[in-house]
């Protein structure tokens, strides 16, 4: 069910030989999931096995804080840490949908 989920939701081979790359890398257990809404202090997202809200983890918040832009962002394939008290962590991102660029200010 989680995997039919996934591809409804987006998911391709691609996504899945990155993610066992990060997963493998991280030692830890992780689930993809794609973001639905993103704020300041975590994110709404999908997953395989259903809806869930997580909170940035510290890899993720060092990067944010070294560049605004690597926040979590609507759309994004972020990997997902579920903790046994229940709580999820955002961990990585995964893949981007849409390209940002940055824009010289005006003078």
């Amino acid at each position: 069910m989680g995997s039919q989920r996934l591809r409804a939701l987006g998911w391709t081979e691609g996504h899945q030989k990155a993610f066992e790359i990060l997963q493998e890398a991280a030692g830890a257990d992780l689930i993809p999931a794609l973001v639905t809404e993103a704020g300041d202090g975590g994110c709404s997202a999908e997953s395989g096995v259903g809806a869930l809200r997580a909170t940035y983890g510290p890899n993720l918040l060092l990067s944010m804080a070294a560049d605004p832009l690597r926040r979590p962002l609507t759309d994004d394939w972020i990997a997902v840490r579920r903790w046994p008290d229940g709580r999820a962590t955002a961990e990585a991102i995964l893949s981007r949908r849409v390209t940002l660029m940055r824009q010289e200010p005006s003078r």
